[in-house]
């Protein structure tokens, strides 16, 4: 397909954040600013408390905000660990946690069941009764005797995508057949030292007759590592899903136990890896605009030379080609030693959205993330979900207003 038109990682947390920031870059030149301004506005809300509302230790948030209006009225949120629960409310402020479980994987031995450690990383839902999600799933080779380096969890990381469904408005969901929807063309003893695979989606949007998806790859070459862009016209079917490759959507993602396979028939090109330098954590559209807005976590040094660690957001017209990044929020991240209650998984989200799924901002949304009290260079399980409003307004180098 061409161009679209324009308009555990998860116990303590250390390895896979600090991995993927990466090392402190330079921020990009001026004529690359993002075509929105993001400004943050002071005050804030808690849409969870840890303290308050889990239901075991590590009943906590682990993934950015994902929500959907749901057929009984309810705002639904799911940003839980691998056993996934839900918060549901009238609104976004006035979110219940309930206890029952939604999903949890089976956390099997076996990576080629692609079965093992699984997060519910996007959802959506056209009706709110039948909903689709794609599930981040960890198998984790030093838990089952895997020859890796002591003391480095992540060396024997292996991560893949997969999907699950519920058609009971996400009371329970089960996996998808086939299971699964994105893996890198390696087998989890051909990434040993290293962790590899798909990583952490974003929410799944609808735009132009189809649904994309980004989620952030590092692999052993050929494959680049980056935040590739997947495209399906089908939820239901998890082997429609395509990835951009060579100017288009043509490219498959095989099953790497199936048999030999051709890598090089099996890769992705990570998206405008200059602009998008850490993984992308939300996709939204803002309406006024029709632009695409991407917000990341991540550090990087200012035009004075100054390391600034925070919440960075990019801008698109058509999902490709990206304007930033730029520093929407300062703060200490996840991954860093002795941070002042660090954050991570920041997503921008409109309470207001006419949207069911919440993919479209207008001019005053949120920014939501997760902040945690942190103990030395972990983080554990005293984690909340704070909500800060944000202001968008347009720049000098914004596009003519969307007619669409």
């Amino acid at each position: 397909m061409k161009r679209p038109a324009s308009p555990s990682r998860r116990g303590p947390a250390r390895g896979l954040g600090a991995a993927l920031l990466g090392s402190c870059l330079a921020l990009p030149a001026q004529g690359a600013a993002p075509t929105l301004l993001l400004q943050v506005e002071p005050g804030e809300s808690v849409l969870f408390s840890h303290a308050a509302q889990a239901c075991e230790p590590w009943d906590i948030p682990d993934t950015p905000t994902r929500a959907f209006r749901g057929a009984d009225g309810l705002v639904h949120v799911m940003q839980t660990h691998f056993r996934g629960r839900w918060l549901a409310g009238e609104d976004l402020f006035s979110l219940r946690h309930g206890c029952g479980v939604a999903f949890e994987g089976a956390d099997s031995a076996d990576p080629s069941s692609f079965d093992n450690r699984s997060w519910i990383g996007a959802t959506y839902s056209a009706d709110g009764r039948e909903v689709y999600a794609l599930v981040h799933n960890e198998y984790h080779g030093e838990r089952f005797g895997a020859p890796c380096p002591k003391g480095d969890n992540s060396a024997c990381w292996y991560n893949t995508l997969t999907g699950a469904v519920s058609r009971n408005g996400g009371v329970r969901f089960e996996p998808t057949a086939p299971r699964l929807v994105a893996a890198i063309p390696f087998r989890a003893d051909e990434t040993l030292g290293h962790h590899a695979g798909y990583f952490e989606p974003t929410n799944i949007v609808a735009w132009q007759g189809a649904f994309y998806v980004m989620a952030n790859v590092v692999a052993p070459a050929p494959q680049k590592n980056g935040n590739c862009l997947l495209r399906t016209e089908r939820l239901a079917d998890p082997a429609s899903w395509r990835v951009w490759r060579n100017g288009a959507f043509g490219t498959t993602l095989a099953d790497p136990y199936a048999g030999p396979l051709e890598r090089e028939r099996h890769l992705c090109d990570p998206v405008a890896p200059d602009v998008l330098r850490w993984p992308v954590t939300s996709l939204t559209r803002h309406e006024a605009s029709g632009t695409w807005i991407a917000t990341m976590r991540g550090r990087a040094r200012d035009a004075a030379g100054v390391e600034r660690t925070g919440v960075y957001y990019a801008t698109s017209e058509n999902l490709l080609d990206w304007r930033g990044p730029a520093l929407l929020m300062e703060a200490p991240l996840f991954g860093a030693c002795a941070p002042v209650r660090p954050i991570g998984y920041p997503a921008l989200i409109d309470p207001d959205s006419t949207d069911r799924n919440f993919a479209t901002v207008g001019d005053r949304p949120a920014l939501t993330f997760v902040r945690a009290e942190a103990e030395g260079c972990e983080v554990g399980t005293a984690r909340d979900i704070v909500l800060k409003r944000v202001r968008i307004a347009p720049t000098s180098a914004s596009a003519p207003r969307s007619s669409r």
